[in-house]
């Protein structure tokens, strides 16, 4: 009788793992560090990569970053998926910033409201360069 409890609840615990929802989310960077003085970059290019198993209807793509901003949008982008660009400039005015910050990506189901995946990546700088840490 012990043996089948075992057994029973060892299957259980495999069913409850296969079936979870494999959701994860993942950001692409185009360069791994960045200046504001390089003339031929404005920014850190930054894409998300949503991989599921399951079918949404629409996704929304929060972003959020502690320091610098996100190109003609600020501190807080919304979108569909689409790539973002970070720079270390606030509000037109190109900052120094002195310690590491995140910056933070949540894919969220639109219907339910529901987080589905979240990531983050960290920014370093180093005498006025700033370093991509995956």
């Amino acid at each position: 009788m012990k043996k089948l409890f075992l057994i029973m609840g060892f299957v259980l615990i495999l069913l409850v793992g296969c079936n979870k929802a494999s959701e994860r989310v993942t950001i692409t960077t185009d360069r791994t560090s960045y200046t504001p003085s390089m003339s031929s970059a404005q920014g850190i290019k930054m894409t998300p990569n949503f991989e599921t198993k399951k079918s949404y209807e629409d996704l929304i793509y929060h972003w959020e970053t502690a320091e610098g901003e996100f190109i003609g949008i600020g501190k807080e982008a919304e979108n569909q998926g689409e790539p973002v660009l970070w720079s270390a400039v606030e509000n037109d005015k190109v900052v120094d910033i002195k310690k590491s910050f995140d910056i933070e990506l949540e894919v969220i189901d639109s219907d339910s409201k529901k987080v589905l995946a979240t990531t983050k990546v960290t920014i370093t700088p180093n005498d006025g360069f700033y370093k991509v840490k995956q």
